[in-house]
């Protein structure tokens, strides 16, 4: 019997306290973050107060900041001196997971940014895509399908990174080599495709002509299948012949009728239809 794998876990236990803001050494510069947001953000603590932030510490009775550094630089802009902080004991590396796996969490990241965050956490930490799933609180598969972004040429990270491509359009290109990764998404934005558009543009490229012709004849066999018995269905009720002419998306139906009891007939059906409209 094989033995399951152990997913990785940290030890979350943490103090509570009150720190001067000067103490809190931050990895980012106040001015690699938009004014605007923060000064929008600054506004919002104004009138609902500070929040709790996550601090490592290390020497000479100092903390190391864990996330959201951006809050943190709009807590300061408020005018505050002291914030709440939950102080953690993480060795070095556990303290850069944990931060990572808070920015993850926290964060509504693009979702380039989140797979360079999650190839930081797999290359660089050495956990498994089972320990970022189990961490983060998502599913393995969503974080195989964020990391298959960074597969992608480097010109197609430049239109995700750029707003020109969604994440979505970019992951139906995965399969697709990528000498011809660039150019299906130029075709992409150039014809305004939707997701489901882009991967079916992939499967007809990467499927042979004669499994996609297979494939084609099996779905008008299974429809041609659906409107005869549909129109069975309708011999059977009206008790008269019934012609269709045309396919699912368009067409004429016939409704022979061949003595003055067959109109009375359809008439009573009528009523009967009339009749549960009005219920």
């Amino acid at each position: 019997m094989r033995k399951a794998k152990s997913k990785k876990s940290l030890d979350v236990r943490y103090e509570t306290r009150t720190v001067p803001l000067s103490l809190i050494d931050v990895e980012t510069d106040i001015n690699a973050w938009d004014k605007k947001e923060l000064k929008t953000r600054t506004a919002y603590f104004l009138l609902n107060g500070l929040p709790t932030f996550a601090v490592n510490e290390t020497a000479n009775g100092r903390f190391r900041l864990l996330a959201s550094d951006k809050d943190f630089y709009s807590a300061k802009l408020s005018g505050a001196t002291t914030v709440d902080v939950r102080v953690y004991s993480f060795t070095e590396k556990n303290a850069e997971i944990f931060s990572l796996i808070e920015r993850l969490k926290s964060e509504n990241l693009p979702a380039l940014e989140e797979a360079y965050l999650m190839k930081r956490l797999t290359a660089d930490c050495n956990l498994t895509q089972d320990d970022v799933a189990s961490l983060v609180g998502v599913s393995r598969p969503a974080v195989a399908n964020t990391l298959r972004l960074l597969t992608l040429a480097p010109e197609v990270l430049g239109l995700i990174e750029s707003g020109k491509l969604s994440a979505g359009h970019a992951r139906a290109l995965v399969r697709v080599p990528q000498e011809k990764q660039f150019s299906f998404a130029e075709e992409a934005i150039k014809r305004e495709y939707s997701v489901r558009e882009m991967e079916r543009a992939v499967k007809a490229f990467l499927t042979p002509p004669e499994i996609l012709q297979q494939e084609n004849q099996a779905k008008n066999s299974a429809k041609n299948a659906q409107l005869k018995a549909f129109v069975e269905r309708m011999r059977g009720v009206f008790r008269t012949k019934v012609s269709l002419l045309g396919n699912e998306k368009k067409g004429r139906i016939y409704i022979d009728y061949y003595s003055p009891e067959d109109l009375y007939r359809f008439e009573e059906f009528l009523d009967m239809i009339e009749s549960f409209d009005r219920d």
